[in-house]
């Protein structure tokens, strides 16, 4: 007898990694550097015990090119999944230095089609993996009795965090980001978008 399974209703998260991410995480370190240094409260959000930029990477030229790529990734996403054409896609983006000892509480991103994270800097596996939480937890009845877990079973998915990665996924997906155990500030960049029709 042949069993066979279909999904449904899949939860996707898209990634990619940047073949020139050396010297392009250089250069945005030392952008995110000084936004701190000029900043040094910074802004409070999930973050938990970590300082975090206010949602102004996209207005500003020396994050120029990773605002041109978070756009390019995304509208290819969009393609991918038949959205309409001629959509305009607008975001927004902020920084997040996470010290030893810091962490991101789980959280959502309303209004916004995806969101998602690229990392610049970090000291791997000890830093920390962001995970996303299944949306479908609150209307299991029963805990399934399996010895490992599998993408189906399981309550939480994490996806290990490197330099030069970037992870899409859609904005109403609960995630959070585990506890920095490293001896390194772990820093990436955040943002979301929105692809909207062009007005006539």
């Amino acid at each position: 007898m042949e069993i066979t399974n279909q999904q449904l209703f899949p939860s996707l998260v898209w990634t990619t990694l940047f073949d020139d991410r050396a010297s392009f995480n250089v250069r945005l370190l030392d952008a995110a550097n000084r936004m701190r240094n000029s900043d040094p409260a910074g802004v409070a959000n999930t973050n938990v015990e970590g300082w975090q930029s206010p949602n102004i990477l996209q207005n500003l030229g020396e994050f120029e090119e990773m605002n041109r790529r978070i756009l390019q990734v995304c509208e290819r996403i969009g393609e991918s999944q038949n959205f309409k054409p001629n959509l305009i896609y607008q975001h927004q983006a902020w920084v997040n230095i996470s010290p030893p000892g810091a962490s991101n509480k789980i959280h959502f991103h309303a209004n916004c089609h995806f969101s998602g994270v690229y990392y610049m800097s970090l000291k791997a596996p000890e830093c920390g993996s962001i995970f996303f939480r299944d949306p479908r937890v609150a209307s299991r009845m029963l805990t399934y009795p399996a010895d490992k877990q599998t993408n189906f079973t399981a309550e939480e998915v994490y996806m290990p965090p490197e330099e030069g990665r970037m992870y899409v996924f859609p904005g109403w997906l609960e995630h959070g980001v585990e506890v920095n155990r490293s001896d390194r500030d772990r820093v990436s960049i955040a943002f979301n978008v929105l692809a909207t029709p062009q007005s006539s």
